[in-house]
């Protein structure tokens, strides 16, 4: 059940990160809801991962999808790349991978 919720989550991150924006109002929260989004990411992917062994390259790949996520913006009308989402984008993952690690 857990691999599931990770992967519809993992969908509901690419439609929201891919759908077209007005590009007019920046919200300046819109870091802390990249960290947080992706702090969820990287607990539902420590707790999808049967073998924890691997869950470095999991993050590892959070992280990839994040970059993915920000450079299918710069085609999308209304939306443009940010390294700064994409940091934020990381930031979350680390955090949540050291939560989850923590409580191992």
């Amino acid at each position: 059940m857990h691999r599931l919720i990770f992967v519809v989550y993992a969908g509901v991150v690419a439609v929201t990160s891919l759908r077209p924006g007005d590009d007019v109002n920046i919200d300046p929260m819109d870091k802390v809801v990249h960290l947080l989004v992706y702090y969820i990411f990287a607990v539902l992917g420590y707790r999808a991962l049967a073998n924890k062994a691997y869950y470095l390259y999991l993050c590892l790949g959070i992280v990839a999808y994040g970059a993915l996520m920000e450079i299918g913006q710069s085609w999308i009308p209304g939306r443009q790349m940010s390294a700064y989402d994409f940091l934020a984008n990381t930031l979350g993952v680390v955090l949540g991978a050291a939560v989850a690690a923590r409580k191992r």
